[in-house]
């Protein structure tokens, strides 16, 4: 089931993410604060998918960062494949409710090919790649839709 993100969601979720999930994100941050990161995913707004217990399995959205440009962020458990066809289902409905914008991309970490393979399910590009983004030298790949 999908709800609006709350910051409660974002918190469990923050603390319970995969592992190649911890790793991207702490890769673009400044911090290791995971409580902070659920601050900004709840501010930004988003969703937050539940399982039939009403546990949080993935949270994602897309926040326009400039006019007509959004970017897309998700994060999961390790149960987020259980539920990978509702959450793919609503990623496809989420990105068709925003034709105001005319690029949407996904910074993705090079060692994460779990997460490319899902965004390319959801129409995403495999753009530029780029080098020794992460703040350990991670490279990171953009991926986009441009319509």
């Amino acid at each position: 089931m999908m709800v609006p993100l709350t910051l409660e969601l974002a918190n469990v979720l923050a603390f319970t993410m995969r592992e190649d999930d911890v790793r991207e994100i702490m890769a673009l941050r400044r911090d290791e604060y995971r409580h902070e990161f659920a601050e900004e995913c709840a501010h930004c707004g988003g969703w937050c998918c539940l399982d039939e217990d009403g546990v949080p399995v993935a949270m994602g959205g897309v926040y326009e960062c400039w006019p007509g440009v959004g970017n897309a962020w998700m994060v999961g458990t390790d149960d987020f494949a259980r539920h990978g066809i509702e959450i793919t289902r609503q990623s496809k409905k989420v990105l068709a409710a925003l034709p105001h914008l005319h690029r949407i991309q996904a910074y993705s970490a090079a060692f994460h090919t779990v997460s490319h393979a899902w965004l390319e399910r959801l129409g995403f590009q495999r753009g530029a790649t780029l080098p020794k983004l992460g703040k350990g030298g991670e490279d990171f790949i953009v991926f986009e839709i441009v319509r």
